[in-house]
This record gives structure tokens, sequence and C-alpha cells, in this order.
């Protein structure tokens, strides 16, 4: 049996270390007080037996690290890949070529300087995507080895399975394809900084940056009341924390779309992108589930717009990202849209059927109902409390009323479903807004619902299932008439 054996880069042992170092140096700073505690009364037995009892820790952290990846090595067989610990718990993890549905390229900062990379590799995984999934440093030699020769075995599996299919028109390409290096990619799409910045800016959530203005006016307020050098440190630590946390908000997207890159090549999409962490994805066209075009409520005035793919088995956690276009107009959307997945046609997809105008009798029963209990509640509150002016209560009660008009309004206009030969877009939204496009074939089931009043009007809402990390795998349907839910029922059989 052939068989490759790999050993993890010895960099493995710094980051996993460096971890417990920068936990620690948290500690310190949140613990200042007792620092300077210590330094004023000197450093007595009891506060030499604390540092020497960190540094031990830390010093056995260390050891732990270099044993284990010693003895931590991970094979490639014919049909396998082996990850195996001898260590005192000795542990062996077999992963199944054919349940391996990518290989991912990954760099920090760190792994930048020594020229490294982190291989991930995704599983064919729902509920435990996050728990199964690989991560393994190698040089970038060994790292572009490995992924090449992970991807000839997966295509190798692709080709038993579909070589009694004689419709196949690309079967006897399959074996030889390879993953294209960073100097092989002329990639089809790449966004300067300029145009990044402007998706930053369209990106912007209005409540996250009323929030964060509001923590500015916190900052300032506390500030301004602070009292003694400990009061003025303790204020300057939440004033540097608010504003890595606004940097963060408005400038978190420069740093991690910088250089965006992508490129349609045959059946894959190749992406690249990140300035503090440069990330390479290879996703397979069969393995995007559904494609996301999305708006947040600048981008809606601006009539701008992004898009995202749902995987499984592709970007299944937060630091693994999903993005393929940026924010642009309408018409570069399409274009570039056409250029990485023709076989979506957008110009119908854009053309959304709203909700039954009878839905509204039922929204007006909801609101009914939602504004009575509340009327309750505040009318108990009153009661119990008659210091505060009725006309308080009353002015709250109309607003939350006028809040809950404004967003059943904003929902209808945002709502909508198309159904075309192949593929059905879903909308939904309040103040942002978002189209998913979904293949008939990769709705894995439909839920219908009737409520009675609902029923006297003629009219069904439903939820559409697609295969996707928790969370994304649910589509909200409007109430529509029960004849497009039959019809939907026929394209998904």
């Amino acid at each position: 049996m052939n068989e490759e054996k790999f050993r993890c880069h010895p960099s493995i042992i710094v980051e996993k270390t460096c971890g417990v170092i920068t936990a620690l140096f948290f500690i310190f700073i949140t613990s200042l007080d007792d620092v300077k505690e210590i330094v004023k009364e000197g450093f007595s037995s009891e506060n030499l037996l604390i540092a020497g009892g960190v540094f031990a820790v830390l010093t056995l952290i260390l050891i732990y690290n270099i044993i284990v990846w010693a003895k931590t090595f991970i094979t490639i067989e014919e049909n396998t890949i082996v990850i195996q610990r001898n260590t005192i718990n000795s542990k062996v993890n077999t992963f199944g070529i054919k349940n391996i549905s990518n290989v991912n390229l990954e760099q920090n900062i760190f792994e930048r300087i020594i020229g490294t990379y982190k291989i991930k590799i995704d599983t064919d995984s729902l509920s435990t995507a996050n728990s199964t999934d690989i991560e393994i440093i190698l040089s970038k030699k060994n790292a572009y080895d490995f992924k090449n020769k992970v991807i000839s075995l997966m295509n190798s599996e692709k080709l038993k399975n579909i070589q009694d299919d004689e419709n196949n028109m690309y079967g006897s390409e399959i074996g030889n394809e390879s993953y294209l290096e960073d100097e092989n990619i002329e990639y089809d799409i790449v966004y300067s900084v300029n145009d990044v910045l402007k998706h930053c800016f369209y990106n912007l959530s209005i409540f996250g940056f009323i929030f964060n203005l509001a923590m500015i006016c916190f900052v300032v307020f506390i500030s301004i009341r602070a009292d003694g050098s400990d009061g003025f440190v303790a204020v300057g630590l939440i004033a540097i924390t608010s504003c890595i946390s606004i940097l963060k908000f408005f400038l978190g997207d420069l740093f991690k779309y910088y250089k965006f890159s992508i490129k349609r090549e045959k059946d894959k999409l190749y992406i690249s992108y990140g300035l503090f962490r440069l990330k390479k994805f290879t996703v397979p066209i069969d393995r995007i589930n559904a494609l996301n075009i999305k708006q947040s409520a600048i981008s809606r005035i601006f009539k701008r717009y992004q898009s995202d793919i749902v995987t499984i088995g592709v970007g299944d956690n937060d630091t693994e990202g999903s993005q393929i276009l940026l924010s642009s107009d309408k018409e570069d959307f399409i274009k570039n849209m056409k250029i990485l997945l023709p076989e979506l046609n957008l110009e119908g997809d854009f053309k959304l059927e709203r909700e039954s105008k009878n839905h509204h009798i039922i929204k007006i029963a909801n609101i009914i109902i939602g504004m009575s209990i509340c009327s309750l509640i505040l009318f108990t509150i009153y009661m119990i409390n008659t210091t505060v002016p009725w006309i308080i209560y009353l002015l709250v009660d109309l607003f939350i009323f006028l809040i809950l008009v404004l967003f059943t309004y904003l929902s209808y206009i945002t709502r909508g479903v198309y159904m075309g030969d192949e593929n059905m877009a879903v909308s939904w939204g309040i103040f942002a807004k978002k189209i998913s496009i979904i293949k008939y074939e990769k709705v894995q089931y439909i839920n219908v619902r009737e409520t009675p009043i609902s029923s006297k009007l003629g009219l069904c809402s439903g939820e559409l299932h697609i295969l996707a990390s928790f969370g994304e795998d649910a589509r909200t349907l409007g109430y529509y008439n029960g004849n497009l839910f039959e019809k939907l029922k026929e394209k998904i059989l």
C-alpha cells in the first residue's frame, strides 16, 4: 500500500505556547492593582512562589507541546488520512478520503513571516463540522505537496464513482487535476483597497454605528467624572478598548478582505484574501447549496449588492469566510456573477413575487393580539406604580404600536419568492435585505403551515430547508396562495 508521512512544522510549538502566554498577559493587564501592590511590598516568599509556579506551568506547557509535536504524524494512505499521536494517551484519527470535501490554505502573520501554511481539511459533516475538521501546519512546499496529494486522491474517488456514467464528459481529466499555486493563478476579479473601503462603508450596520457612538459618549462621560490616577487608568483602558472596537467595526472588513481575489476555473472557485490572516479557499461548485445576495440598510439606499455562498464542508466555522463578491452596483454585480456562476440567471431571480395582499388581515390580527398583551402589561405596571403619569405609559404603548406597523410594512416590501425552471429565490429582511437563490435539487424538505385565519383566506406559509450549517439551513416563506406551494413541491420532487 502506497503511503506518505508528514509531521507538522516545529513552529506549531511556538503558536500553541504563545496562546497561553497571551492569555496570561491579559490576566496581568486586568490585575494591575494587584501587581502595583506586589511592587510596593517587594517580592516576598509568597510572591516568589507564585512567580515560580507560573514559570513552571509555562515550562510544562512548552515541554508538552514539544512532545506532542515529536510524537504526532500525519499519514496519507490509499483512501484515508491517519493522524496518529503516540503520547501517554495515544490517539488515532482516521478520515476517509471520500468524506473530505475540501482542502484550504491559511496563514496568519507569524506563519507568513516564517513561510508556513495552515492546512484546513473540511469534512462532509453538519452537526460535528467544527470538531471533525483537520488543521495541519506545514512548510510552503510540503503544504502544496500535501494538498495536491489529497486532491488527487479525492479526484480518484470521484473517478471511481462516475466511470460507469456514459454521460460524463470529463471523467478522463479528473485524476490529473491539481491545485493552482499563487503564481499560476490569474484571478478573474480583483478588488483594490479603494473597492474594499467602499465595501466597508456600504456594509456598515446602522445599529452597530449607533451602539459604538453610544460607547464613545459613555467613555467621555466616565472620563469627566473620573477622580484620581486609578480612575484615570481605568478610563484609559476602557477608552483604548472602545477605540479598538470602533476601528474593528469600521475597518474590520478592510483587513479581512484585503486584496480580495476570486477565479472560476472549470468546476471550482479559487478565493484569496486577507492582510493579517491570508486565506486561500478552493470551493467546488457542486458543494454550493445556495447563493445569498445581501444588502445592508445603507446598501439598499445606494442600490449596492454583495454575495456569499452556503455550503457544507467548506468554511464551517466563524473564521472561515464564504464571501465571493464584495459590494458593487447591480450592473457590475450581475456581470461578475456571470463569470463566477453562469449557471444562475440573476436577471430572472430579481423578479420576486410579493406576498398575497390578503396576508395583511393576518398581520393586523397579530398586531391586535400583540398590542392587547402589551397594553395589559403596561396597565398592570401603572396600577402597581402610579407615580409615573399615565400619559407616559400611553406614549410607550403608541411607540410600540408604530414600531410593529413599521416592521410589518418593511417586512412586506422586502419579502418575496421567485420560481424559475431550475432555480428559485427567496428574499426576506426588514432594514437589511437578503435574497437566497437555491437550486431545487438542493432543497432537503419543505414545511407548509396553515393557521385558522390563513385557512379561511386560502393562504399558506412555509419554510424551506437546505443542507447547511446550523442557523443557515432554513428559509422562511411568507403567506401565499396554496397553488404556489403545490407548484413548489412539484419542482422539488
